[in-house]
């Protein structure tokens, strides 16, 4: 995503969803999850190493992403939210 002006359009863009609860990390984490119950990944026997590796790899993402996003969250309410200009709403500045 580029609209020219901003490098880092998506990442504020998404910044901007997570705040709003549009889209958030939790989402993410919730289709994982889904996805690895519905697959079965979990239970998933007769791997090689490798196999077993990227198994738990995977299985564990959910949790992670869970709780990396829980650690950005107190971090977030320290800090003083930057303002960035977003060209399709004629540069008006949103706080991420």
């Amino acid at each position: 995503m580029y609209d020219g002006h901003d490098p880092r359009l998506f990442a504020h863009f998404a910044a901007v969803a997570q705040q709003l609860g549009v889209y958030t990390a939790h989402d993410y984490a919730d289709i994982l999850e889904f996805l690895i119950g519905q697959w079965g990944s979990e239970k998933l026997e007769g791997l090689t190493g490798e196999g077993r590796r990227a198994q738990e790899f995977v299985c564990g993402l959910a949790p992670r992403i869970r709780r990396l996003q829980g650690l950005a969250d107190q971090r977030a309410k320290k800090l003083k939210p930057p303002r960035v200009k977003f060209s399709w709403i004629f540069n008006r500045k949103l706080s991420l």
